[in-house]
């Protein structure tokens, strides 16, 4: 009799030929029995492929080869392909601490009604530790107050999270979209019936200063501030203490939008009442348009915003 799959661990590959071995090894020493692996290789042109194909050895393993279509699309992919239980995902310049699937597995098998477990996740420049996340071991069963109290918004990252396969029966990441992780885990959090936080082990996140995250462009901000607009609308959130910080934090993607493409037909965050640091009070003084223009003025001059 086969053994029954309980956890898919997803990777996307595109032209990581220096760093896939890293991720596919990470993963294959996790302590988990039932776990299948699928590394979709998104059209690489370097070595990945063949590099992939060399793990398909192990049983666990399966790689399947497509166009190159991004990194949604190859997500999706491995979605439909996925058999376990669980779902996860890893990005393929990322990496796993040892012995962080087993525990993960183990609480959601003792509870089912945990649709995401969430684990810490350290962004690092090479050796340099750049930031880490600061959960706490916690049950929300109110998916708001998850988004504003637990700061959800602050670290919606697709891939330190171990999700119930169900979720994705509706959703899918969006083709062609950058930020594609804001974007989604709202969706997801709409079937959830509970979400819990672990201090248990750790993703090693890979940041690339040369990538979209820190080199987003108008378009990309766009995208990212759209996927925040309806929530800042949305009254359930803003009945939580947390939504005040968390609208600062989308103020300040409206501002780098500005910055960037410096179109005023870009200024489409409103104006709600919060005062609580010296940004915010400018907001009431000047207004969101004169702000906007303020800051984007500080970073011609400055460099910094």
């Amino acid at each position: 009799m086969s053994q029954k799959i309980l956890l898919s661990v997803i990777i996307p590959a595109y032209n990581v030929e220096d760093t896939i071995a890293r991720c596919v090894d990470s993963v294959l020493r996790q302590d988990v029995a039932g776990m299948e692996l699928i590394i979709v290789d998104d059209g690489s042109t370097d070595a990945t492929p063949s590099l992939c194909d060399a793990y398909t050895a192990n049983p666990a393993v399966t790689v399947v080869h497509t166009v190159n279509g991004g990194l949604s699309v190859a997500r999706n992919n491995g979605i439909e392909r996925a058999r376990g239980e669980l779902i996860t995902f890893v990005d393929s310049d990322d990496y796993l601490a040892d012995n962080t699937y087993g525990r993960l597995v183990d609480i959601a098998t003792a509870h089912p009604d945990y649709d995401i477990i969430e684990f810490p996740v350290v962004k690092e420049d090479g050796t340099t530790e750049l930031f880490r996340t600061a959960l706490t071991d916690t049950v929300y069963t109110d998916m708001a107050q998850y988004w504003t109290d637990g700061r959800a918004y602050a670290h919606s990252y697709a891939c330190n999270k171990v999700y119930r396969r169900r979720l994705f029966d509706e959703v899918r990441f969006p083709r062609g979209r950058k930020f594609e992780d804001a974007a989604t885990l709202p969706l997801l959090l709409r079937h959830a019936r509970a979400v819990r936080t672990v201090t248990t082990g750790l993703y090693h996140y890979t940041f690339n200063r040369n990538g979209i995250t820190a080199r987003a462009d108008a378009k990309a901000l766009r995208q990212l501030l759209d996927a925040h607009r309806p929530l800042i609308g949305d009254s359930r959130l803003r009945a939580y203490k947390g939504f005040a910080d968390y609208y600062y934090n989308v103020l300040n993607i409206q501002i780098s939008l500005y910055t960037v493409s410096g179109d005023d037909a870009d200024i489409v965050l409103p104006t709600l009442p919060y005062r609580q640091n010296t940004k915010l009070r400018l907001l009431h003084i000047l207004g969101m348009r004169n702000l906007c223009r303020l800051f984007r003025l500080v970073y011609h001059l400055t460099g910094r915003q």
